[in-house]
């Protein structure tokens, strides 16, 4: 995947994420499982953004997991079918930085609830030398 595909969604796609008040994805990465913190959230009037921190308090590095889903999609197994297709996944982690190829998530969520929670799977990249996801899940409360 190139570097440009990843850019056409800018800055301002992201515009307006609230504060989620609390919440993190548990997710094993190359075979480690880490915790990282939830650091904004919202639901939109199509779709479910989250972003979760895994800088671990370092502010040099842009280290983050983004999920945008579309609502048509909640509450079922969504298997990736191409990078950002069709869910956006996006794994950036210096100096790896990329959308979900391979892998299935699935979100839940209930019009009026402030509850968000999930599982994902065998989360990959395009590329061999990308990073894998396993075993995850995450729970998030919105503000």
């Amino acid at each position: 995947m190139s570097r440009s595909s990843s850019e056409k969604y800018t800055a301002e796609f992201f515009k307006g994420i609230k504060k989620a008040s609390e919440g993190q994805i548990k997710v094993k990465v190359d075979g480690v499982e880490q915790t990282y913190p939830v650091s904004r959230a919202e639901v939109r009037e199509n779709d479910v953004v989250m972003e979760f921190d895994m800088r671990g308090g370092d502010p040099s590095f842009n280290r983050f997991i983004y999920v945008v889903i579309k609502k048509s999609l909640l509450n079922q197994k969504v298997n990736f079918t191409a990078p950002g297709q069709p869910v956006y996944f996006l794994f950036q982690s210096f100096p790896q930085e990329w959308l979900a190829a391979i892998g299935w998530i699935r979100v839940e969520w209930q019009e009026g609830s402030k509850k968000i929670e999930g599982l994902l799977d065998d989360i990959d990249g395009e590329r061999e030398e990308d990073s894998k996801l396993s075993s995850g899940k995450f729970s998030v409360t919105l503000s």
